[in-house]
């Protein structure tokens, strides 16, 4: 069964641990709360402390020193790395039959090419053929109702117990994620890295007369 860890809030580790082995993570959340900054601020984290290559697919800010790709048959080619997924329903034709055997084959090849994939998305993106194969998950935000029945993850959504778990969205503040590694659960606070915030910018569609 799994466990919830008595651990500070800020317990940044937890997150940055998941990236120092092959792995399959998948970051899960509602739209416009939070999950690029998580992103963001994970890259800068890590570069902090490591040396890695990095591919990615959507990001919208600029990264320095990352590799765009832009198709399944991609990640295939790429070894040693971390690559992050963004909006990854986008990549991911799962319900195209031809595509999602491809995939499946893919996502084999993320041990056996010694990478690290962050794949991030709505609650209704993980379908049980993808939330199946995941190693850990990072919960931001979540609409309850929006998970997919016989999910894993919505599985392991529902089976934490802290009292951001309300009967209709699991209701974390914009700056906390919810880290399951598999075996424990950990609140994790995640700074705001404003160089990352493509929207900040964005006029007021309303205006005062």
């Amino acid at each position: 069964m799994s466990k919830i860890t008595e651990q500070p809030s800020d317990n940044q580790d937890k997150i940055i641990n998941l990236f120092k082995a092959p792995k399959l993570i998948g970051m899960v959340g509602d739209a416009n709360n939070g999950k690029s900054n998580v992103i963001y601020w994970l890259i800068k984290a890590l570069r902090e402390e490591y040396k890695f290559k990095l591919y990615s697919y959507g990001l919208r800010a600029h990264v320095v020193g990352e590799q765009k790709i832009y198709s399944v048959e991609q990640l295939e080619i790429i070894h040693n790395s971390i690559i992050i997924i963004d909006e990854f329903a986008s990549m991911f034709d799962i319900d195209n039959r031809t595509e999602k055997k491809q995939i499946e084959q893919t996502l084999r090849l993320i041990f056996h090419n010694n990478n690290v994939v962050l794949l991030c998305g709505l609650p209704e993106n993980f379908k049980k053929f993808i939330a199946s194969k995941l190693d850990a998950v990072i919960f931001k935000r979540c609409a309850l109702g929006d998970f997919i029945n016989g999910s894993r993850v919505k599985k392991v959504a529902f089976n934490y117990r802290g009292y951001e778990l309300g009967a209709a969205v699991l209701n974390l503040e914009v700056d906390k994620a919810i880290v399951y590694d598999g075996q424990f659960y950990s609140k994790v606070s995640i700074p705001y890295i404003g160089e990352g915030d493509t929207k900040k910018n964005n006029v007021s569609i309303l205006e005062n007369v």
